[in-house]
């Protein structure tokens, strides 16, 4: 049995999980993809790229990490660093 099968089984609350990743000296922390907010999974799929990202980061580290970020290459490079700190997609 799975743990989300067991966790349904039992009717427990799923744990809230959040991962860290290190970007250019600073740390982001980030929930798992399944707490990800349904607004930013709408905005990635509108296209909205950094207004998903906002949406996944807050308000107060998005400012932090638009201070770093200038380029679309810094996005880039930030969103596979999210996603491989995440266990998701292709390093």
């Amino acid at each position: 049995m799975s743990k989300t099968q067991r966790r349904e089984a039992t009717n427990r609350p799923a744990a809230r999980s959040e991962h860290a990743v290190m970007w250019r000296g600073k740390l982001f922390t980030l929930p798992s993809a399944s707490e990800f907010p349904l607004a930013a999974i709408e905005a990635e799929e509108e296209g909205k790229v950094l207004l998903s990202l906002r949406l996944i980061l807050g308000d107060e580290q998005y400012k932090t990490w638009r201070r770093l970020a200038t380029t679309a290459a810094d996005a880039e490079h930030f969103s596979q660093t999210i996603m491989r700190g995440l266990g998701r997609g292709n390093p």
